[in-house]
């Protein structure tokens, strides 16, 4: 082999082995292109309300997340005044223990008995304590069910950002066919057995 050859061979061997290590660099960044959409990354974000459905391009869920968390959590501060409400009126009555009708306490507390959304019917001192203890443990109830609701939507918010991070790259094709075919069994008996079959083509790209 005479130098030419020798040159030409270990150009072709050097590109060779450039085109192999070009290759396993775009085979090692394809998975970093691909990792572009991070699903560790649009979990955390949706840690914060709407953070994760925009970054997985889900504009539309965006407004759905601050109504759910906002609503329930209207919810809860409004039941949570109400029920604080009450106990300032059962508080009112403990600290007069002078009055005895609802009359003499609505004259004395004007503002503390207006400010409950619902008017008492006992005329009496302690019937009027025990309508606002009753009053309080309805509120306390619906108050921890609207707690509760403002960590469940919290939660779904936050499975949705990372099933939605899931599926990003996921892609479904279209091209489901459905293709009739004869079953030919084997020459078992010394003639073919024709049966009539459904073949399903299923491809995913």
């Amino acid at each position: 082999m005479g130098k030419r050859g020798l040159i030409l061979a270990l150009c072709t061997l050097f590109l060779s082995a450039g085109a192999q290590e070009n290759t396993a660099n775009t085979t090692q960044q394809t998975p970093t292109l691909n990792a572009k959409h991070n699903i560790k990354l649009a979990t955390t974000l949706a840690l914060i309300p709407g953070a994760g459905q925009v970054y997985n391009k889900k504009y539309w869920k965006v407004p759905i997340v601050w109504g759910a968390l906002g609503g329930t959590a209207y919810y809860y501060s409004m039941v949570n005044g109400d029920f604080y409400e009450y106990r300032d009126v059962l508080q009112f009555i403990i600290d007069n223990p002078d009055l005895m009708t609802r009359t003499d306490l609505e004259a004395a507390g004007p503002d503390v008995f207006s400010a409950v959304p619902s008017p008492f019917y006992q005329t009496t001192r302690n019937g009027v304590a025990d309508e606002a203890m009753g009053y309080m443990d309805q509120l306390r109830t619906q108050r921890e069910y609207a707690f509760f609701a403002i960590f469940v939507v919290y939660g779904v918010s936050i499975l949705d950002a990372n099933i939605d991070a899931h599926l990003f790259d996921f892609d479904v094709s279209d091209d489901l066919t459905l293709q009739p075919t004869l079953m030919l069994p084997d020459w078992t008996t010394g003639r073919a057995l024709v049966s009539p079959g459904i073949k399903l083509t299923y491809s995913l790209k």
